[in-house]
């Protein structure tokens, strides 16, 4: 099975319609359609792109909007474990790297999964498998 693991800013470069959006967008599909591919969301994902959202748009209702679109694609949402705690305490201590971006490589890692960013700050990970999307920081979220 490939499986898959969405940082956050994976989430918002299909949002935003970021360049190579569509590998994000295929992953989902493939994992709408084909039963050998998962792709996973962090819980600590879900919060970024909420408080992200918050802070960047005034109506409340838009930020609805917009966590109700993504936890609707298929997802499984990984919510927090203590094994998966002890994966992202070890990749926390090997430098420096974000609290959020530690749980999001740890379940990769603990998952072996492929992790889906544009987050040069992932590349000190140490054994993480990658898939690299490019950073535009021009495009804006639209329905």
């Amino acid at each position: 099975m490939a499986v898959f693991t969405l940082d956050t800013s994976a989430v918002f470069a299909l949002l935003k319609r970021e360049r190579e959006y569509e590998k994000v967008a295929g992953l989902l599909r493939s994992a709408r359609d084909e039963s050998d591919v998962q792709v996973l969301l962090p819980f600590i994902a879900v919060m970024e792109v909420e408080y992200k959202l918050l802070r960047d748009l005034l109506d409340e209702s838009d930020v609805k909007y917009w966590l109700d679109v993504v936890l609707a694609w298929p997802v499984e949402l990984v919510q927090s474990s203590l094994d998966w705690a002890s994966n992202a305490a070890r990749v926390k201590a090997q430098g420096r790297i974000s609290l959020a971006d530690a749980w999001v490589a740890g379940l990769a890692l603990q998952e072996n999964a492929v992790l889906v960013h544009k987050d040069p700050e992932f590349d000190a990970v140490r054994d993480l498998q990658h898939l690299r999307l490019p950073y535009d920081r021009d495009a804006g979220v639209g329905r």
